[in-house]
């Protein structure tokens, strides 16, 4: 059963003086506990892929459909406690808050979310933090941090809600291999062992070809 569909979806970008044709005609489903890679050179529209599906963006034409809603009938209101409630987030540049620590900058998903309690809340960061392995570090800043500490912190933030949809955009991008497989052992656990749903953009072959299955973009249109 697909949980993300896409039926003939286009993102164009319009200033006064230019119009830029991100995605043309994107026909996509992604089944319920895939890992999927979106590969393709820089510019052909991955990343705006990944946000039309995050429902950080909408697409000029076209439907999505996410866990059987369609999102275009959606308020602005909704679309955020949706997008909270199912979807996490890990970006190559983690993305995380300097004066927060790690805690606080995993905790941040349900303080926006209702009916979690402070307790509640300080149980689950403790949670996710101890299984990454980074419970020792929990009120160390980003800044105290490696690289490879710092998008754990990241993937933590983006699972403590419980999502079933992960979407990572290039997660090992500033990373050296060591950490890079670390980070993708990590995802794949989330997919294996907790069955959820993740899609990855990433320019790293090797690793896309860890995945379930990989899907390619070139000048914004699906080319396999």
């Amino acid at each position: 059963m697909a949980i993300i569909t896409l039926k003939g979806v286009d993102k164009i970008y319009r200033t006064k003086e230019i119009e830029t044709l991100a995605l043309e005609n994107v026909n996509l489903d992604i089944e319920k506990g895939e890992f999927v890679s979106i590969m393709g050179p820089s510019g052909c529209g991955k990343s705006t892929l990944l946000n039309i599906i995050g429902l950080l963006d909408v697409p000029t034409n076209g439907t999505v459909t996410i866990m059987g809603d369609k999102t275009g009938n959606m308020n602005d209101s909704r679309l955020s406690e949706f997008r909270n409630r199912n979807i996490g987030f890990v970006f190559q540049s983690f993305h995380l808050i300097p004066s927060l620590n790690v805690a606080d900058n995993v905790a941040l998903p349900l303080a926006y979310r209702h009916g979690v309690s402070g307790k509640e809340r300080d149980e689950k960061v403790a949670e996710v933090l101890t299984r990454l392995g980074l419970s020792h570090r929990m009120r160390h800043f980003p800044g105290q941090l490696s690289g490879g500490q710092c998008q754990r912190v990241a993937i933590a933030r983006a699972i403590i809600g419980d999502p079933q949809i992960v979407l990572a955009d290039e997660p090992t991008g500033n990373l050296d291999s060591k950490m890079g497989q670390e980070v993708m052992e990590i995802l794949h656990a989330l997919n294996k062992e907790d069955g959820r749903t993740i899609v990855m953009v990433t320019h790293n072959e090797s690793q896309a070809r860890m995945t379930d299955r990989i899907i390619r973009f070139f000048d914004g249109r699906q080319v396999e």
